[in-house]
């Protein structure tokens, strides 16, 4: 999804890599349980500086990566709505 446009005409960063969670459950908020620890074993592989983007199709993921990132110290860079019902969220890791 390097380059992709948002329906808000945003461009999203370029990503070092990419943590698909979309799909995991019909209940919205069900992947919340299994989001935040996914971000951070896939943060733990990335170097400093490095760009994780997150794909999910949870509309409750919205909150919940923005307050991981605050509590973590790790940046969120931008949100990015792709169609369809896909969130992109693009991290990036906290110097360590």
């Amino acid at each position: 999804m390097d380059g992709i446009e948002s329906t808000t005409g945003i461009t999203a960063p370029s990503a070092d890599a990419v943590l698909e969670m979309t799909g995991l459950s019909e209940a919205a908020g069900a992947t919340c349980a299994l989001l935040t620890p996914a971000i951070k074993a896939r943060m733990r592989a990335l170097r400093s500086g490095q760009v994780l983007e997150v794909r999910v199709d949870d509309p409750a993921a919205r909150e919940d990566i923005a307050s991981w990132s605050r509590l973590s110290g790790h940046e969120l860079l931008a949100v990015i709505e792709a169609p369809p019902r896909t969130l992109c969220f693009y991290l990036r890791k906290k110097s360590d």
